[in-house]
């Protein structure tokens, strides 16, 4: 249904019931009216109205009872908008060792590679992409060229990335920065692909939260990975064996059943989990939502996200304005301006 036809049943719903009501009214107070006595007679006691002004003020009711459920539903009605407000979107990948990780099939990295091809194909508007590990790294500007986008999505690898560890703070800055240099008249988001796990302080992720909120960014969180978490394989590249020219923390490995595996500091393996909690705060301080990163969750995601781009119409809001006053000054001149008797 139209929002134009939605607002003519609501005003003519509201005007029929108010006519019916009054009808009632009049049918009510005309037998009290005979019980009392003599018509003549109470006609000159009461001053009632005569019938040219009982029907204005019946047709005033009506018409204020249909301005002001018009006004209340032309409010509600919410319609795309225009194309020049497309959705503004920045993914931001996790590119940390932890993504190696293989605690949902087959691992972290391959299931972020396709859920963020996924809505590189299915979100409309200009898309850019972030990496993040120990900093964050710009892959591109917004953009609506979605092979460029896919590209940079299937070619996600922690071993390309030059600092280890897990800035998430730089990945949201980095993510931040580019939203800034986008439209501002259009809908701008962030989507965070991650585990949670960060080595950042956390006053320094609540600062660009903060920011994200200034800025009307919502930050929507995708959880890679389990509670229970894994160890973290480590593959050795193509003339890399003795990994001694690998980031220091990629030498870090122990090597057990034919794989090599990230060791902390003292020598322990590294087991990483998902930190939902985290992720999900993060995503309600924003305004958004955390979902899981699996096919269902990210069906939610898409129309989450495809409903942002969706605006009241403009015009809405002063025509709803204009015929609420209307409905205002309908209203009280029936009930004030017209003899009542």
């Amino acid at each position: 249904m139209s929002p134009g036809m939605q607002v003519w049943l609501a005003a003519t719903a509201a005007a029929s019931t108010a006519l019916l009501l009054r009808g009632v009214g009049s049918y009510r107070t005309r037998i009290d009216r005979s019980a009392l006595g003599d018509d003549l007679l109470l006609d000159r006691l009461t001053h009632a109205p005569s019938a040219a002004q009982r029907i204005a003020r019946a047709v005033l009711l009506a018409a204020g009872c249909g301005a002001l459920a018009a006004g209340l539903t032309v409010g509600g009605v919410s319609e795309d908008i225009p194309e020049e407000f497309d959705l503004q979107t920045v993914l931001v990948l996790d590119a940390s060792n932890s993504m190696w990780a293989r605690d949902v099939e087959p691992s972290r990295l391959e299931r972020q590679r396709e859920l963020a091809a996924e809505l590189a194909l299915r979100l409309p508007g200009r898309l850019g992409i972030v990496y993040f590990a120990g900093r964050g790294y710009v892959l591109s500007p917004l953009t609506e060229d979605r092979d460029a986008v896919l590209m940079f999505v299937q070619t996600l690898d922690p071993a390309l990335v030059g600092q280890g560890g897990t800035s998430l703070a730089e990945g949201l800055r980095q993510g931040l920065d580019v939203l800034a240099g986008g439209d501002e008249a259009g809908r701008r988001v962030l989507v965070v692909m991650t585990d949670g796990e960060a080595t950042t302080e956390a006053e320094e992720v609540e600062a660009e939260l903060a920011r994200a909120v200034r800025m009307h960014v919502p930050v929507f969180t995708v959880g890679l990975g389990t509670p229970d978490g894994a160890r973290i394989p480590v593959p050795v590249l193509a003339g890399d064996e003795s990994l001694e020219s690998a980031p220091a923390a990629r030498r870090r490995t122990v090597q057990e059943d034919g794989e090599r595996w990230l060791t902390d500091p003292r020598g322990e393996p590294v087991l990483s989990r998902l930190d939902q909690s985290a992720l999900e705060e993060m995503a309600r301080a924003t305004g958004a939502m955390y979902v899981p990163a699996d096919r269902d969750g990210l069906d939610v995601l898409i129309d989450r996200l495809e409903a942002e781009g969706r605006r009241p119409d403009p015009g809405s809001g002063r025509r709803a304005s204009m015929l609420l006053l209307a409905a205002f000054g309908l209203l009280f001149a029936e009930g004030y301006l017209v003899r009542r008797g």
